[in-house]
C-alpha cells in the first residue's frame, strides 16, 4: 500500500513551467505576502481613522484629538464643493493630534465624521475651538438634500455678530438621526495656525461654562486686587520698580483676557481690529514691562551692569516689536518675538538666582514667581500641542501661573518695601545724627563766632579806649611843651631887645627842651604803631651791650646830678655781643634808665649790670624807688598804663616806655621781667640772645618754615 505525500511537500507538477528556479519562486511568494499584509494594515488603519466619532447619551465632553482628517490647500482657492466631492475624499489624510502649522498662508480643511449611537444621545452638539486669535473659521455641514450649512467665526468678525457669543469660537451642530454625518472646517489665519477642538453636549457645555466663569472671576479678582494694591504702593512710595510692576500686572491681566477670549467679549465686542491685533501686540508689551521691572527691581544697573545692558537692548527690541505689531505686521515679526521672549525667560532664571545668592533675597522670590508662570504657560502649550490630556490643571495653568506670579511678586515687593523702610529708617537716623552733629557743630561755630565777636568787640573797645587815652595823653603831654614853646617864643618876640643875652639863651634852651620832649612823645607813639603793625624795620647785626650802655648812660649825667643820683655800673670782663639792632637796643636801654631815674628819690643809687646767662646777653637795671604792687606788675608792660607810683620830680610819663621795651626784646627773641616789692625798688631784667645763639635760633626757625612748606 502506497503512502500519500505530505502536504508540506511541493508537487513538482505545480511548479512553473518557465524554468525559474524553485528558490526564486519562493522569494517572489514571500514579497507578495508582505505586500498583501501591508495593504491590509493600511486599509484597516484607514478604516479606523475615518470611522465616525460615536456619540452617546453619556458623552458630555469629547476632546477631538486625532479625530480629524486634514487637507492643506496651499493656494487657498478651493471651495466646499471642491473638497466635499466624492473623488476628493482620498486627498484627506488622518491628523495625528491637534492642528499645528505655525505661520502659513495656506487654508486648512478639516473633516470630521459624527454619528449618534442611538436616539437617546443628544441631537444637538457644540464644537468649541481654541485659540481665539484665528482670523477666519468656517464650518460646513452638508445636508442630505444636497444643501450645505455654513457658519462663520474668527477674530475678524465682531463679537456682537457671532452666532454663538462665547469667549471661544463655538458652533452648534444638529444630528437629527443615527446616520453618519460629515462636517468640514476651513481654517485660515495670518497668526500662528493652531487648533484644538472639543465637542460638548449642551448640558456639559453649560456646566463647563458656569465653572469657567467662576474660575475666571476668581482669577480676574486676584489680578484686579493686586493691581489696586500695587497702585496704592506706587502712589505712596513713588518707586520706579513699583510703577513697572503695576504696568506688568496690568499687561498680564490684558494678556490673560486676550488668551481667554474676554477682550472681544467684554471690552471690544464691536472692534474686531483690536481683538485681532491684541495677541500680537500684548506679547512684546508684556516682555517690555517684565524686562523693565526686573532691571529696576533687582537693581541690575549697579549689581550686574553687563546684564543690565543686555536687558536694555531687549527692551528696545520689545518696544520696536510693539510698534510694528500695532501697525499690523505682527505676522512678519511674531517668530522673532517668540524667540526674544524665550531668550528673556532663559536669562531671568540665572539672573534672579545670582541676585539671591549675592544677598538680595527678593531674587529667589522672582525666580519662584517666574517658574510658576513658566510652568503655567508650558502646561497650556503642551495641552494645545496634544502632548498631555486636557484637565483642569492644563486648562487653567496659565491663569494659575500668572496669578501665582503676581502674588509672589507682590510679596517680593512687600519685602523690598520693608527693606526700603529699613534703609529709609537708617538714612533718617543717619540724617538725624548728621543733623544733630551739624547742629552741635553749628552751635560750636556760633559760640566760637560769638566769642570771636565778643573778643573783637573787646578789642575794639580796648582800641577805642586806647585811642581815647592816646588822644588824651597826646593832648595832655603835648600841651605843656607847646605852651612852653609858645610862651617862650612870644616873650622872645616881644622882649627880644630888652632881654639880656643870658636870659635869652635860657629861653631858647627851654624851647629846645620842650621841642625834644615833644619829639620824644611823638617818637614813642610812632614806635608803638610801627611795632603793632609790623612796619618797624630793624637790623640784625652784632651789638656790644657794653658799648651801648656806655653811650646811653653818658646822656643822663645832668639828670643824675640834678637828682643827686649815683649810677653804679657792673659789666662782664668779656664783651657781651648780641644779634640785634643797635638803635633799638639803645632805645631799650634809654627807656629803662630814664624810667629808673624818673622814679628814684633824691640821693639814691641806680645799678646797671651787663652779663651773660645761659645763651643770653643780660641787662639789669635796679633802682631804689617806691616799688610796684602785684596789681601794678600785672599791667606793667601794657600801653598807656598809669601806675600807682608817680615820678619823684614831676617828670613826664607817657605809659609807653616799658611797652616798647617788651616789644623790642621780643622782636630779637628775648624777654623782660620785673622783680619788685613795695618800698624795695624795682629790678628790670632784659635777656637778648647772644650772637651765636641767635644765629642758631634763626637757622632752626628757617628749618621749621621749610619743613612746614614742604
Amino acid at each position: 500500500m502506497k503512502r500519500s505525500r505530505p502536504q508540506s511537500v511541493t508537487d513538482r507538477s505545480n511548479l512553473p513551467q518557465n524554468g525559474l528556479p524553485l528558490k526564486m519562486f519562493l522569494r517572489q511568494s514571500t514579497y507578495l505576502r508582505i505586500s498583501l499584509l501591508l495593504a491590509l494594515c493600511l486599509l484597516l488603519s484607514q478604516q479606523l481613522v475615518s470611522a465616525a466619532v460615536k456619540l452617546s447619551d453619556k458623552t458630555g465632553k469629547l476632546a477631538l484629538h486625532s479625530k480629524f482628517e486634514l487637507f492643506e490647500d496651499k493656494q487657498a482657492q478651493l471651495t466646499i464643493n471642491d473638497v466635499a466631492a466624492p473623488d476628493f475624499s482620498s486627498q484627506f489624510q488622518p491628523l495625528s493630534g491637534n492642528l499645528s502649522a505655525s505661520y502659513s498662508k495656506s487654508a486648512f480643511w478639516l473633516r470630521l465624521k459624527l454619528q449618534r449611537e442611538n436616539l437617546s444621545a443628544p441631537q444637538q452638539w457644540l464644537i468649541e475651538l481654541t485659540p481665539v486669535m484665528l482670523d477666519d473659521i468656517q464650518l460646513y455641514i452638508p445636508k442630505k438634500d444636497g444643501t450645505t450649512e455654513r457658519h462663520k467665526a474668527g477674530d475678524r468678525i465682531p463679537f456682537s455678530a457671532l452666532e454663538i457669543q462665547h469667549r471661544f469660537p463655538t458652533f452648534l451642530i444638529d444630528i437629527p438621526d443615527t446616520d453618519e454625518h460629515v462636517v468640514y472646517l476651513r481654517i485660515q489665519s495670518t497668526s500662528s495656525v493652531f487648533l484644538r477642538a472639543t465637542l460638548w453636549s449642551p448640558i456639559g457645555f453649560a456646566e463647563e461654562s458656569n465653572l469657567t466663569s467662576n474660575m475666571m472671576g476668581i482669577y480676574y479678582g486676584i489680578m484686579l486686587a493686586m493691581i489696586v494694591y500695587n497702585l496704592m504702593l506706587a502712589t505712596s512710595y513713588r518707586d520706579m520698580s513699583l510703577l513697572f510692576y503695576l504696568l506688568l500686572s496690568v499687561t498680564t491681566l490684558i494678556a490673560g483676557m486676550s488668551v481667554n477670549g474676554h477682550i472681544g467679549m467684554y471690552i471690544a465686542p464691536d472692534w474686531p481690529w483690536l481683538v485681532d491685533i491684541m495677541p500680537g501686540l500684548i506679547s512684546p508689551v508684556v516682555m517690555l514691562c517684565t524686562s523693565l521691572f526686573m532691571t529696576s527691581f533687582l537693581r541690575l544697573k549697579t549689581g550686574m551692569p553687563k546684564m543690565y545692558r543686555i536687558f536694555r537692548f531687549m527692551q528696545l527690541l520689545s518696544a520696536a516689536a510693539s510698534i510694528i505689531a500695532l501697525m499690523g505686521y505682527n505676522h512678519l515679526i511674531a517668530p522673532y518675538v517668540q524667540s526674544l521672549g524665550f531668550v528673556q525667560i532663559i536669562l531671568i532664571f540665572p539672573v534672579s538666582l545670582i541676585c539671591g545668592w549675592r544677598g538680595n533675597r527678593t531674587g529667589y522670590i522672582v525666580f519662584i514667581a517666574s517658574t510658576a508662570w513658566m510652568i503655567g504657560v508650558l502646561m497650556l502649550t503642551m495641552r494645545n500641542l496634544g502632548l498631555v490630556e486636557p484637565s483642569r490643571l492644563t486648562d487653567y495653568g496659565f491663569q494659575v501661573g500668572s496669578a501665582l506670579e503676581v502674588i509672589l511678586l507682590a510679596l517680593a515687593q512687600a519685602d523690598r518695601i520693608n527693606l526700603l523702610k529699613r534703609e529709609r529708617a537708617q538714612a533718617q537716623a543717619q540724617l538725624l545724627a548728621m543733623s544733630q552733629r551739624s547742629e552741635q557743630e553749628l552751635d560750636a561755630i556760633v559760640k566760637q563766632r560769638t566769642s570771636e565777636l565778643a573778643d573783637a568787640v573787646t578789642r575794639l573797645q580796648k582800641l577805642d579806649k586806647e585811642k581815647n587815652e592816646f588822644l588824651g595823653i597826646a593832648a595832655h603831654d603835648l600841651k605843656n611843651p607847646l605852651t612852653s614853646i609858645i610862651g617862650m617864643s612870644d616873650l622872645l618876640h616881644k622882649l627880644d631887645k630888652q632881654l639880656p643875652e643870658v636870659q635869652r639863651h635860657q629861653y631858647l634852651e627851654r624851647i629846645s627842651h620842650s621841642g625834644q620832649r615833644m619829639m620824644h612823645i611823638i617818637t614813642n607813639l610812632l614806635d608803638v604803631n610801627a611795632l603793632e603793625t609790623g612796619h618797624l624795620h630793624l637790623k640784625h647785626e652784632a651789638v656790644d651791650l657794653h658799648q651801648v650802655l656806655a653811650d646811653v648812660s653818658q646822656q643822663y649825667g645832668d639828670m643824675l646830678l640834678a637828682k643827686e643820683l649815683k649810677l653804679v655800673l657792673s659789666t662782664a670782663t668779656d664783651p657781651v655781643v648780641v644779634k640785634a639792632d643797635p638803635d633799638a637796643v639803645a632805645q631799650l636801654f634809654d627807656n629803662l634808665i630814664s624810667n629808673a631815674i624818673k622814679y628814684s628819690p633824691l640821693g639814691k643809687s641806680i645799678w646797671l649790670s651787663i652779663s651773660t646767662y645761659q645763651d643770653m646777653g643780660r641787662l639789669q637795671v635796679r633802682d631804689e624807688g617806691p616799688g610796684l604792687s602785684k596789681q601794678d606788675q600785672a599791667h606793667l608792660f601794657e600801653k598807656f598804663t598809669r601806675l600807682s607810683p608817680i615820678p619823684t620830680a614831676g617828670e613826664h610819663s607817657s605809659g609807653l616806655g616799658l611797652f616798647i621795651v617788651k616789644k623790642l626784646s621780643e622782636v630779637f627773641g628775648g624777654r623782660i621781667h620785673c622783680d619788685s616789692e613795695i618800698g624795695q625798688g624795682c629790678t628790670f631784667t632784659v635777656d637778648i640772645p647772644l650772637m651765636m645763639a641767635a644765629e642758631m635760633l634763626a637757622d632752626s626757625a628757617n628749618d621749621a618754615i621749610a619743613y612746614n612748606h614742604g
